[in-house]
């Protein structure tokens, strides 16, 4: 963790800010540097967002992203729990980690396989979130991902997120087809770039 960081941190805390602090990851991260931000971060926000070394790879360029997720979401949960909102019922979380997995279009392997992982790993109470927020902003080389996420894609996932028995889940239900438009997804040729309400 950046030096000036930490040092904001304490200089807020030691103010009287109360707030947690979050810790927002893509998963792949190394156990040592978990272990210096441990005294700094109060909520982690880890991605698993591969189960397939190989699509890692392909599309992320680490074919270790597994393991090293995995490795990196032990240390997440031995430092801090699983997210107290489900674990004391707190309103708003303080404390703790939720880990999220976004559906790719045409991967539905993967993450049914990275489900399967994490159940194995950490079991049932495991806070999950589970997102299918996906949109292409660009072309890509894989040809499936030029797409969004198709509602039936999605279904076989959160199907396979009940039959395991996870608990404690966030679920970004999709509320249409994959042609509706993205209210988060801009499009800077409007004069207002963001669909309804949002600037």
């Amino acid at each position: 963790m950046p030096v000036w960081l930490s040092n904001l941190i304490q200089r807020l805390r030691s103010g009287g800010v109360e707030l947690p602090v979050v810790f927002n990851s893509s998963g792949f991260e190394k156990v040592e540097i978990l272990q210096q931000a441990a005294e700094y971060v109060d909520i982690y926000l880890p991605d698993f967002k591969y189960s397939d070394a190989e699509l890692a790879h392909s599309l992320s360029r680490c074919r270790s992203y597994p393991m090293v997720a995995l490795d990196a979401i032990a240390e997440m949960v031995k430092q801090k729990g699983f997210l107290d909102h489900f674990t004391s019922g707190r309103k708003i979380a303080s404390r703790g980690v939720l880990v999220r997995h976004l559906v790719l279009p045409g991967q539905i392997a993967n993450s049914i396989e990275a489900l399967s992982m994490l159940f194995a790993e950490f079991g049932p109470e495991l806070p999950i979130s589970l997102m299918s927020q996906y949109r292409p902003a660009r072309m890509v080389k894989q040809a499936e991902l030029n797409r969004s996420l198709r509602p039936d894609e999605f279904g076989r996932v959160y199907e396979h997120l009940l039959e395991l028995g996870f608990r404690n889940c966030f679920v970004q239900h999709m509320e249409g087809g994959p042609e509706e438009e993205d209210p988060f997804l801009p499009d800077f040729n409007r004069e207002r770039p963001f669909k309804g309400n949002l600037r």
